[in-house]
């Protein structure tokens, strides 16, 4: 007897039911969220805003019998050249941003291997005792000052929670990072020369802290580092100039608002460059790295919980990370 066929479900309709990707499914921009994006942005330019308003308000006011003297040929042959200096401009800022937010991604990683390697290297019974602990605290308090120093800023209900863990260190809550990696490299002597590693296990848990160092390093490269101001000001100012232009010729064919959104979207699309230009921003807007989160990822992999922030959560909102 030939037994009927079942229909199958969709592959998707199955994965769902077995609840494959349910944990690394990615943060996603929803719709209803393109707003708040176009809002932080509106607000950052809020002064290339009230400029824009009072240009536009000046040429819609102002006579309309002179006629702009470059013809749209000339006009053409800037916007090309506008677009690709914004363009280059843009993809600059885009590569900054992608290589601190990597840079940070193997700083997650080191802090797994280190990690592991007091969990290879040491005894259980000797991680449960107060020295053992604060062997994994190191690095979870180094992860922290990094954020702290490329940012320039703290959350007090953040504050607050890294203070009673430096505390627990014994450690200053005005401690650098520098002076907290030489605290860890302290340690790690400490534990070869009391007997509890040997010669090849100190070098591994240097290892690992030199990678941590290569990645902070470049880090501090990149907030230290922008672009050049000079380059800066001559693709602001060529896009008013631009912009300008635009408007002008635009208003003289009576079709001034196309002209205004025109100029806009070019000052937006150079602003968008300029904010993403910078991925340590302290406001946690969608331009900046997720900081604070990626800080408790680390802090949940190495110490198995999360220090009492308070009122803070970690955000998978990609247009409030913090």
């Amino acid at each position: 007897m030939v037994l009927p066929l079942k229909q199958s479900r969709p592959l998707s309709q199955a994965s769902s039911a077995i609840g494959v990707g349910r944990i690394g499914d990615p943060p996603r921009t929803r719709r209803q969220d393109y707003y708040k994006v176009l809002l932080q942005l509106l607000w950052r330019m809020r002064l290339d805003l009230i400029l824009w308003l009072i240009v536009v308000t000046v040429v819609v006011l102002g006579s309309t019998s002179t006629r702009w003297p470059l013809p749209s040929t000339a006009i053409s042959v800037i916007g090309i050249a506008v677009s690709i200096f914004i363009a280059f401009r843009n993809t600059q800022a885009m590569s900054r941003w992608w290589e601190a937010r990597a840079l940070w991604g193997t700083i997650i990683n080191d802090s797994r291997i280190w990690r592991d390697l007091m969990l290879g290297l040491l005894p259980p019974d000797f991680l449960a005792t107060e020295r053992g602990r604060q062997l994994i605290e190191y690095q979870v308090a180094k992860v922290w000052i990094l954020n702290f120093e490329l940012r320039n800023y703290w959350r007090s209900d953040v504050h607050q929670a890294v203070t009673a863990l430096l505390a627990d260190l014994k450690l200053p809550a005005d401690i650098c990072l520098q002076e907290l990696c030489r605290q860890q490299a302290q340690a790690v002597q400490r534990l070869y020369t009391d007997g509890w590693i040997d010669g090849l296990g100190r070098m591994q848990l240097l290892d690992a802290t030199n990678l941590d160092h290569n990645a902070i390093g470049a880090l501090e490269r990149i907030r230290n580092t922008p672009i050049p101001p000079s380059y800066d000001v001559f693709v602001r100012l060529i896009t008013w100039l631009f912009g300008l232009a635009l408007l002008l010729n635009f208003h003289q064919a009576l079709q001034t608002w196309i002209g205004s959104a025109l100029f806009l979207g070019f000052l937006m699309a150079e602003r968008i460059g300029a904010y993403v230009e910078g991925p340590f921003d302290r406001d946690g807007h969608s331009f900046s790295l997720p900081l604070n989160s990626i800080c408790c990822v680390i802090t949940e992999d190495l110490m198995g919980r999360s220090l009492e922030f308070s009122s803070f959560r970690p955000s998978r909102d990609p247009t409030s990370w913090e």
